[in-house]
């Protein structure tokens, strides 16, 4: 499963790509629709670099007239915002099931409210985090794996793409450090990440692509934006 997935063949024909300045077409743009909705997910650890290449992507997509919507988890909902304020001032007497349980009710409203509507409206949803993530988070703290998985199949949609962007614990917590000149929250360990990593490096589903995230930002968003007009063209979503 490791390294990049290279497209066998160009996209910017069929979907010109306005971030790159090529291509530009004659006229007022044209609203490209599809035929049904595509569920775009970006993982990693802290410090990979999904938040930015998730923005990245919408912003290309949008440009490019497609009709996309950019989400992300822990939600703005009453139980994103319990979780945003645990990952901030620490667990304190929160056990792993019970953070768990918080996790799977803040992605059960995120699934009903944002992401089934958008998908039933033949959107293009890019979340920032999703239920890999408490995979991986929730798994390193001894929960199962098997068992986290289990439950968010059971009401959370399996996306079409999932980008993980990969990079060693210790350079995203030096990231983080560099960008927000202080010190990492209690998520952000680099013994525990480096226990989140290696859940996230077991995970094999044919529609994950492993990224590197010591690449460039500018790298990095052209292998997404490929990836995904790739996907579109080849399972021939985009409607004439």
């Amino acid at each position: 499963m490791g390294g990049f997935k290279r497209t066998s063949f160009l996209t910017r024909s069929l979907i010109p790509d306005r971030n790159s300045g090529k291509n530009e077409p004659t006229g007022l743009p044209r609203m490209h629709r599809l035929k049904k909705g595509v569920l775009i997910v970006f993982e990693g650890v802290d410090g990979a670099g999904k938040s930015t290449q998730a923005r990245l992507l919408y912003e290309r997509l949008t440009k490019a007239q497609f009709e996309a919507e950019l989400s992300k988890e822990p939600t703005e909902g009453t139980w994103g915002k319990k979780l945003r304020k645990l990952i901030k001032e620490g667990r304190g007497d929160v056990g792993p099931q019970e953070e768990l349980e918080w996790f799977i009710k803040d992605r059960f409203q995120h699934v009903e409210e944002i992401i089934k509507p958008g998908l039933e409206k033949n959107k293009i949803i890019i979340l920032d985090r999703y239920y890999f993530s408490t995979i991986a988070y929730q798994g390193a703290l001894g929960v199962d794996p098997r068992e986290i998985e289990k439950r968010n199949g059971e009401f959370a949609p399996e996306p079409n793409l999932l980008f993980l962007i990969e990079i060693p614990p210790g350079a995203g917590i030096k990231r983080i450090k560099e960008s927000r000149g202080k010190e990492t929250d209690s998520f952000e360990r680099e013994s525990y990440l480096l226990r989140v990593s290696q859940i996230f490096h077991s995970l094999e589903k044919p529609f994950i692509y492993r990224l590197s995230g010591e690449e460039s930002v500018q790298k990095l968003s052209d292998q997404t934006w490929e990836i995904t007009t790739a996907h579109l063209k080849e399972h021939n979503l985009i409607e004439r």
